[in-house]
């Protein structure tokens, strides 16, 4: 069987750190753009070959995984041309355009988490000042979030490329997490007092992603989610 050849525009970002890890598990050659800092502490940095600029990235790869967010920046890379199979991440709800003639996967990532980042959910601030012994900021307690664990998202990324047709599908766990849940399971986590939010304040309901078309079309969904997600982040604190 002929090896595959896998580009990531952003291996900088989390989810680029373990995609690229679990691609060369699964014997892709692997290349992209962004920083090495995120693989080299997940101990394959030397696996994975760097390039300046995208078009040197996705020269001849048979798979093409662009993590930037950037909607722009993705129509840009189609008029480079090839007839790679591409998968783009986008925030719920941004408008991608897919271009006639190509196979391009459409994920919409809800917010996820790992040991490694991004750090920027409410789930992730509430465990980080918990651990810190401050209080977390009451807006980030108010609020309720779909939130995954990275390293399971990526597979379900390369899922998508695997697929007779491309799809557009949500990557979620199609389940809410409050901030008060969460302050209550790192409080247990770290022995201190639990947070809570003020009887007058209001919650404000984020929506859950609709994780079940995932699921049916990659047999893929989301296992760590909750306070198994909330503990395992509490853990990755506490190992420094």
């Amino acid at each position: 069987m002929a090896v595959k050849t896998a580009a990531i525009l952003g291996l900088d970002t989390a989810a680029g750190a373990y995609l690229a890890r679990l691609l060369g598990a699964r014997g892709y050659v692997v290349r992209g753009t962004g920083g090495k800092d995120l693989l080299a502490r997940l101990g394959v940095a030397d696996d994975v070959t760097q390039a300046e600029e995208a078009a040197d990235a996705i020269a001849g790869a048979d798979e093409i995984y662009d993590l930037r967010g950037d909607v722009a920046a993705s129509a840009d890379m189609f008029a480079l041309g090839g007839t790679a199979s591409v998968f783009i991440a986008a925030d719920p709800g941004t408008a991608v355009a897919k271009p006639d003639g190509r196979f391009v996967a459409i994920g919409y990532v809800y917010p996820h988490e790992s040991r490694f980042g991004p750090g920027t959910t409410p789930v992730a601030r509430i465990v980080a000042a918990t651990a810190a012994g401050i209080d977390p900021d009451p807006a980030d307690l108010t609020t309720t979030t779909d939130c995954g664990w990275t390293p399971e998202y990526v597979d379900a990324m390369w899922r998508m490329l695997q697929r007779p047709a491309a799809e557009v599908l949500e990557i979620a766990t199609g389940r809410l997490l409050t901030g008060e849940d969460v302050a209550r399971v790192a409080a247990a986590y770290f022995k201190r007092p639990a947070a809570k939010t003020a009887a007058s304040v209001a919650i404000a309901h984020g929506d859950a992603g609709n994780s079940g078309p995932a699921s049916s079309a990659l047999g893929w969904r989301a296992v760590t989610w909750g306070e198994d997600l909330v503990t395992v982040l509490c853990e990755g604190v506490a190992a420094g």
